[in-house]
Order: C-alpha cells, then structure tokens, then sequence
C-alpha cells in the first residue's frame, strides 16, 4: 500500500463524516418516528426489469447509464429527469441521495417516452418529500478500506403545500487501484404544491472532492496483453492527481393542469463539472515482460458547463375505450466545454504494476481550446391508446446544432447540422398476458470524447445521426413473473484514431442484438432480475477495406448475462441473502481483431439484516464482490487502454431511520 506525505486530507474528511451524521442526527432525534427509508432500500427487490436499475450506490440488470446496447446513453446525451430533458455534465454526488431511482430504458419501456432516443434513455426519477418525517443516517466501510457516513432529511414545511429533501455526507474512497479519494456532498431539494394541478421542484446538489492520484493508463507495444499485475498495489505517482474536482447540478422544474385536458411541464437545469488540476500517467509501450515507458501528461484545469432544459404542452383527449395524446415540445442546451493546453514528459522506464517513485517534472502548459454547443429541437409527437388493442405514436422534430472549436493559432473551427429526426412505435395487446411492440428512432446524439492517447485528448466528437429499430414481446408467465424478449439494430458513425493519431470519424458502427428480461417472484420471499444480451457488433468502411482496423470494435463482448436474487422468507425474521452472477463473453482487444480478452464469470454474494432500535427501523448488510477473485486485463474501446478488473473486495453497510 502507498503511503501519504499529508494526513490532513483524511482527518477533515474524518471531521467531515461526523459532522454530517450529527447534523442531521440531531434533526431526527427532534422528529416524530417516520417510514423506513435507508435501511429499507434494496434494489432487486425494486427493479421492475433486467434492463438497469440503480439506488443509491446499487445497480442491478444489463444496462447503466454509461452502457446499454454497447453503447453509452451518458456520452450520447439522453438523460431525462422527472421526464424532461437534461444535459449532465456532473453527477449527482457519491450517495445519489437527490435521486430516488434511475432506470434504463430501451425497447418497451422506451415507448412511453414521446421522444425517445437511440441509444436509450436514462431515466432519474428525484425523491420528493411525503407527509411524514422522514430521517436516516447510514454508514459504509469498504471496499479497500473505505469510510463514509451520510445524514438524509425528508420533511414537510407546510403540511401538503411544501417539503424538503436535504442530504449531508462525506467519504474517503479506496479506489481500484488503491489511490484515495476524499468527497464532500450536499444536496437539497424544495418540493411546493400550492394547488393540487400544480407542482415546483427545485433542487442543487454539490460535489467536492480532493487528491484523488490518477490511474496509470497502460498501453501495449504490440498485439498482446499486459501481463499480470498485483492489484493489491498503487504504483501511480502521488503527485499526479485530478485534483479538486467540483461537480454541481441545479435544476428548477414545474409542472400544471391548463384548460382542462392540458399539462405544462418546464425545467431548466445547470451541471458543471471542473477540476482545479489535472495530470495522467502513461505506461505506454509495454512489453510482454511489462516493462514500459512511463510518460506523465498535464493540462490546464478543464472545465465543462451546461445549460438545458425543455418545455412541453401535452393534450389528452378520451372517447370511450380509445386514448389519444398530442405532445408539443422544445428542448435545447448550451455546453461551454475546455479542453487541451496539455504537456507530456517522459519519465524513464518502469514495469508495470510495480511501485517506482519519480520526482514530479515541470511541465509547459499551453493555452487550451474552447468548445461551444448550441443545440435545439422543436417537435411534436402523437399517440394512442385503444384499451385491451394496443398503441401507437409517432412524433416528428427538428433540430438546430451548431458547433464552435477555437485552438490557439487556427482559426475558428464551426460546424452545423440541421436534421429532421423521426420516431414511431406500435404495440398490440394480444392477450392480458402478452404484448408485441415494434419501433423506429432516428436521432442526433453526441459521440463522446476523444481518448487521453489520441492526439486530440478530451476534445468532444461531433454529434451525429444515429438510428434504432426494434421489435419484441412481453409475456407474463404468471401474475409475478414477466418476460421481455427483443431484437435491436442501433447504427451510428465510428470513431477511432486515424493514421495521424486523430481521434476522429473512420467509419459506421451497426449493434445488431437480442435482449432478455426476467423478473419476478417466483417464490415466497425470493426476488428474481436476470438479463441476457447477445451483441453481434460490426464496423464498416474504408480503413477496414485497407486492413487498417477489424470488422469488430474492441471491448464489446458478444455475450453478456446478468443475474441477481435476494432471498428472505418471513420466517428469517429480517434475515435476506442475495448473489449476482455476471458473464461476459470473450472480446476482442485490439483494433485489428488479433488479440482476445478472456470470458469472465464472476460471483457477489451478500447478506442483510433489518432490525429494530427503539423503534427505530435499521438494517446491516455485508457484501462480497468478485468472491473467486476473477482476473482479466478489460479494454475501454478502440482507445487501446487497458485496465484490470477489480479485485475481491468487502464492503459493510449500516443504515437507521428515525
């Protein structure tokens, strides 16, 4: 394990967990008993589907936010929140308290959406105050030796009129490969009703967080993997960190019943992401020995911003059995973004995996490049429902993108794309137990960023037309068990580095896939999510013609399999076990599709218990993650950096609400 030259970090953050347990300890020792709430979450028992759900630091299913389909649905732009459109530039702090449940939606469930998205919708749903006082503390230790505690206040101020949601915590995280990260949170949420059609939220979450060492980044000579390493050990450089990172979200969200069969909803959100330093640590040419080049790279403090927000007018209008609704909307965001400025110094030489101190080189920072977006799109979209039929919908927009780069010593770089994008779905009801559906999107999605090897590092990749078509059913087995069966095609441009290192467009990307979702009780006591994901993932274009790249995109593994189960019959009295087994199909490595990573199985295990204290509802829980201690060498796409798993790793949480 490393050592540290300062122990103030850890004795503020250690401060700053008891202080945020107190505060808010005090607050709830002054409140009438309420509903369980931390002690009561559990994510399985709450997931309606296998295709991605998260609670708090819990995910369960296929998918997440930064992976559904092959795809990432953060990186493309689809966050909805409370349904609105929302650009992230910045989480939503380490205990996601502010939000209540973020789903994944793709296929059936997407439809709900009157404009859904390509590569699927990442759905925050926010925790808004009820009737009851509500109060909880929880603390955590693991894994790697981490500690945190979180303070979490829901209650009303005017009795049904307006209520708060205030959530206080601090945390010293152990990260993978064993650099610390100290975090400081604070989140709160104002929730007013001042007649029942009409509704305001407005929330702010802040992030900060401190000396956080940076993951070497190990890149290969040739078409082999790194060798094997000991995870156990940090073999960063202690000042080379991305430090001071501060992430901030706000947002202001209000909703209304106007002329009877007429809902306004609006919501304008801010999300800010920055850092006061920022460097990276490159093992670049590895050899089969794992000796390599050790390169450090700085940067002037990047810094992302955002504005976003929609306004939407929706009509319902009913005869008899038949539903329909017409959806008028307009959406846009404004994104400042800088990046570049950066400087790479050669260190010496070093094997991977091993501790080897080098003293900290002075770097020639440069000037950095300033990214602006202006992104905007008018629609409408129309939908029916025939009750015990099915339902339809279509929906038609148009959107203005327009994009600036300015790099010291060129001149200003502008590009505009102004497309129409269409969307439509059916589903019929063929039975009470049995539903087909069918769907067609076609989006303007952002491409991420380029990779920290590329020669552009951290610029964003221009947005691009994208395209989903979809088919399925879902079939309820029993009245507790249901099954979600689909097929999917997503088309999008690929982005990999050129001949000149340039992250850049080389080609088109089609995912050809089948989903599978099933869910449900099929005992007393025990709760059931597993998913399974055949991909079938191809590249096309010139530098695949010229052999200059594979047909295959790296990283994407043709097979994934998730299953999960918590068990608790009421004769346990409290007492539940759950496991989650994932599977995940050898991939290919490289870009040219001569090296392979290995099929990984891995197995977590848990235990949990609710109690009572004094009236008090609380809960203990204990979790194993990697049981077997799996070990293969993963690939973040064509960027060709490679990481190793996470190791076996033991985490220990408790939880009370007064």
């Amino acid at each position: 394990m490393k050592t540290r030259s300062s122990q103030q970090a850890p004795q503020i953050y250690l401060r700053g967990i008891t202080a945020s347990v107190s505060i808010i300890a005090a607050l709830a020792m002054s409140a009438t008993t309420a509903l369980a709430q931390r002690a009561s979450e559990n994510v399985v028992t709450s997931a309606q589907d296998a295709f991605g759900t998260t609670i708090g630091d819990d995910s369960v299913g296929l998918y997440t936010d930064t992976e559904a389909r092959g795809f990432s649905p953060k990186d493309a732009g689809n966050f909805r929140l409370e349904g609105l459109y929302y650009d992230q530039q910045g989480g939503f702090g380490f205990g996601n308290y502010l939000s209540e449940q973020t789903s994944i939606r793709v296929g059936l469930s997407a439809q709900s959406y009157p404009f859904p998205a390509p590569t699927g919708i990442a759905d925050i749903r926010l925790r808004l105050p009820g009737e009851d006082i509500i109060s909880s503390v929880s603390g955590v230790y693991g894994p790697y030796g981490s500690i945190g505690g979180q303070a979490d206040l829901e209650a009303p101020i005017i009795n049904k009129k307006l209520g708060t949601v205030v959530s206080i915590g601090a945390k010293q995280t152990e990260l993978d490969w064993h650099s610390s990260f100290y975090a400081f949170d604070f989140s709160g949420l104002l929730h007013w009703t001042p007649k029942d059609d009409v509704e305001v939220i407005s929330f702010v979450q802040r992030s900060k967080g401190y000396d956080s060492e940076s993951k070497p980044l190990v890149f290969t000579a040739g078409s082999f993997l790194p060798p094997k390493i000991d995870r156990s050990v940090f073999y960063g450089q202690e000042w080379a960190k991305r430090n001071s990172r501060t992430q901030t979200n706000m947002g202001l969200i209000a909703r209304s019943m106007v002329f009877g069969n007429w809902q306004i909803q609006a919501g304008a959100f801010r999300s800010y992401n920055g850092l006061s330093s920022d460097s990276a640590l490159f093992y670049r040419n590895t050899q089969t020995d794992g000796t390599a080049d050790v390169l450090a790279r700085a940067a002037p403090p990047p810094i992302l911003r955002s504005y976003s927000g929609e306004v939407r007018a929706s009509g319902v209008f009913t005869e008899g059995p038949r539903r329909h609704t017409l959806h008028f909307s307009a959406k846009g965001r404004l994104v400042r973004r800088t990046f570049g400025g950066d400087d790479t110094v050669l260190l010496g030489t070093a094997p991977i995996g091993v501790p080897v101190t080098f003293t900290e080189p002075t770097f020639n920072l440069g000037l950095q490049s300033l990214d602006k977006v202006r992104h905007g799109t008018a629609g409408a979209s129309y939908v029916a429902l025939w009750r015990g039929v099915g339902e339809i919908s279509a929906g038609v927009q148009k959107s203005f993108y327009r994009r600036t780069v300015n790099q010291p010593g060129l001149p200003m770089a502008v590009s505009r794309k102004n497309p129409w994008l269409y969307n439509g779905s059916l589903a019929a009801y063929l039975s009470d137990d049995i539903t087909l559906y069918a769907s067609y999107t076609r989006g303007l999605e952002e491409s991420g960023i380029a990779p920290e090897n590329a020669a552009n590092p951290g610029e964003a990749l221009p947005a691009s037309l994208t395209e989903q078509l979809d088919a399925g059913l879902r079939y309820k087995i029993t009245q507790r068990i249901t099954l979600v069966a689909g097929v999917f095609e997503v088309s999008k441009p690929y982005f990999d580095r050129d001949t000149a290192n340039l992250f850049t467009r080389v080609g088109s990307l089609r995912h050809r896939g089948i989903e599978l979702s099933l869910s449900g009780q099929p005992l007393e006591g025990l709760k059931v999510v597993a998913g399974a994901m055949l991909l079938q993932a191809r590249v096309s274009g010139s530098t695949v013609d010229q052999g200059l790249i594979g047909n295959v995109p790296p990283g994407r593994s043709p097979a994934v399999i998730r299953l999960n189960a918590d068990y608790g019959p009421a004769e346990w009295r409290g007492v539940s076990v759950n496991a989650q087994i994932n599977h995940e199909d050898s991939n290919y490595a490289n870009r040219i599709n001569t090296v392979r990573i290995s099929t990984i199985t891995t197995v977590d295990l848990g235990i949990r218990y609710n109690f009572k204290v004094y009236d008090a509802a609380a809960s203990v829980r204990f979790d194993v993650k990697n049981l077997t201690n799996e070990y293969i060498w993963t690939v973040a796409g064509a960027s060709g950096q490679y990481t190793p798993s996470p190791a076996r790793r033991y985490t220990v949480r408790i939880a009370a609400d007064f």
